[in-house]
């Protein structure tokens, strides 16, 4: 069995030290230093604006400073695991305040950015089409209302949505899908899933599971050149599976140490082209973010030797 040793680890460290934001540090501090949880907290909470919610390139493709559902719910990926803190009580109640002001009745949902995301520099699939006051990503209606779901329904006590529609709701489009295009998209119903009490996520588990086994890629090759999803873009733990073949699982966790022991950080399979003039930083930001994130994966699955 292979495992990531001292030396990749420390570079690997240095990667995120060097290129990552301040975020990315205090996370790597807590989970691997035993660094203290407060101020990760704090940190999360500089990218939350006034009305709640969240902005200020907390999503790095896209630099708005404004809130958006979208950059919410990724501040909400990272409280989530903080949240027994008083102060991560009072970012969350505030963001969950954000997100029901933000619901829009007629999509049942949210739509991912403001049309004001392209006053600033961002990635191309973040750009929104003027006239339909929509982005790329809105073609997908559970990137990321799906996920949002999840949050309302661990906080159920800050929304004064009806959640248990909304749950309902979720159920419905998951189990009318017939083909899965969108990977991001079924990332947000695995969020979703993992947040339901036992019962209500059984109900999704049959349809999650057949997204999950059609949409990850088995080509190692494909996994170091191309935006495909990998089996631990599902499966981050030992504890859930899905559908996903354990000798699979192994050869994705042994492709990462690999590569980190070559590199010493896990790059972008996205083209660097699109990072350039006041996107430059977000690249080096993303290297930071997606080596920490393997990290965390590796470790979840007890295979650094430090």
């Amino acid at each position: 069995m292979l495992y990531l040793e001292k030396e990749p680890f420390r570079r690997a460290q240095y990667t995120i030290l060097e290129n990552g934001r301040e975020l990315e540090k205090r996370l790597f501090a807590y989970y691997f230093m035993d660094g203290p949880a407060n101020i990760v907290v704090e940190e999360i909470a500089s990218y939350q604006n006034v009305d709640g919610g969240f902005g200020n390139a907390i999503e790095p493709d896209f630099r708005l400073p404004a809130s958006s559902p979208m950059a919410t719910s990724v501040a909400l990926q990272h409280l989530v695991h903080f949240d027994d803190l008083p102060l991560a009580k009072g970012v969350i109640s505030k963001a969950i305040a954000y997100l029901d002001n933000t619901y829009v009745s007629e999509r049942k949902g949210w739509f991912a950015v403001p049309r004001t995301v392209n006053d600033y520099p961002h990635a191309p699939w973040w750009g929104c089409d003027e006239e339909k006051e929509i982005c790329a990503i809105d073609a997908n209606w559970g990137n990321p209302t799906a996920e949002i779901i999840g949050y309302l329904t661990r906080y159920r006590e800050f929304t004064n949505l009806d959640v248990d529609e909304l749950i309902s709701q979720a159920t419905r489009y998951l189990e009318s899908m017939n083909t899965f295009t969108s990977f991001h998209e079924i990332l947000c119903f695995v969020r979703l899933y993992r947040l339901l009490d036992e019962k209500t996520a059984a109900s999704l588990r049959p349809k999650l599971y057949e997204a999950v086994c059609t949409l990850i890629s088995k080509d190692e090759e494909e996994w170091r050149t191309e935006y495909v999803a990998k089996p631990l873009d599902f499966v981050t733990s030992p504890e859930e599976f899905f559908c996903v073949d354990r000798e699979l699982i192994e050869k994705n966790i042994e492709f990462y140490i690999n590569e980190l022991q070559t590199h010493g950080k896990i790059k972008p399979t996205w083209s660097k082209s699109f990072y350039d003039g006041e996107m430059s930083r977000a690249w080096d930001e993303w290297v930071a973010i997606i080596t920490l994130r393997v990290l965390l994966i590796l470790k979840s699955f007890g295979r650094i030797l430090l």
